[in-house]
C-alpha cells in the first residue's frame, strides 16, 4: 500500500494564483513556463496549499534568478 506524503518547496509568491487556482491572468507567459517546468522536473501535481504570509528571499527552490517574495507551497505526493 502506497502512502502519500506532503513535500514543501519555497517558490515565488506570484506563482500562487496560477498554481492553486489555474488563474493565468496574473502571471506572464515566461513565468508560467518556468512554473510548469519546475512541476514537471519534480513530477509534482498542483499544490494543496501555501503559506499565508510571504517573505523576502534571495533564493528559492525554483532556482529563480531574481530575489523576491516567496511562499511555502505544500504538495501531496
Amino acid at each position: 500500500m502506497k502512502t502519500l506524503e506532503i513535500v514543501t518547496y519555497i517558490l515565488p509568491s506570484y506563482w500562487a494564483s496560477y498554481l492553486l487556482n489555474g488563474d493565468e491572468s496574473g502571471i506572464q507567459s515566461e513565468d508560467m513556463y518556468f512554473c510548469d517546468e519546475f512541476l514537471a522536473k519534480h513530477n509534482l501535481p498542483s499544490p494543496v496549499s501555501c503559506s499565508d504570509e510571504s517573505w523576502f528571499a534571495h533564493r528559492n527552490d525554483s532556482n529563480n534568478r531574481l530575489a523576491g517574495d516567496v511562499l511555502t507551497y505544500s504538495f501531496l505526493v
